[in-house]
């Protein structure tokens, strides 16, 4: 995946709050709903390009392609005139227990975490532990 970023610097900080924003363990999903399965992942994920909207308005865009790798693009949800971009690269794969694993080694970090996936109401998924970030997912 190709992916044009502005040429602007991003501060550590903000990799090490997106670094640590999946270390909750518990899921916190609406009433009823219950996480995709290994073999539902395992029919979604390969190929899937994903964006991630976090509560901040920053998002994350990456390729889940089929060998397992990961070509990702970080960009900050700040509303002043400045945005910041930061790309990077790594790795995704779905665990024996049903979750779904990412590491990417950022430009000044890396991020790695499993989490299990719910499918909402309106189409869009939700990563395990934080239902306000929005996951779109296609092929």
């Amino acid at each position: 995946m190709k992916v044009l970023l502005a040429s602007h610097a991003i501060a550590a900080p903000v990799f090490a709050f997106f670094s640590a924003f999946f270390s909750v363990s518990s899921p916190a999903f609406a009433d009823g709903a219950t996480p995709l399965t290994h073999d539902e992942l395992q029919q979604l994920m390969p190929g899937a390009q994903i964006e991630i909207t976090y509560t901040d308005g920053s998002t994350t865009l990456w390729k889940d392609a089929d060998d397992g790798s990961v070509e990702a693009v970080w960009t900050s949800g700040f509303t002043s005139s400045k945005h910041y971009s930061s790309p990077g690269t790594g790795s995704w794969k779905i665990s024996d227990d049903g979750k779904y694993c990412s590491h990417v080694q950022w430009r000044k970090n890396v991020s790695d975490w499993c989490s299990q996936v719910v499918k909402g109401d309106d189409g869009e998924f939700v990563l395990a532990g934080h239902p306000d970030w929005k996951m779109k997912v296609s092929k």
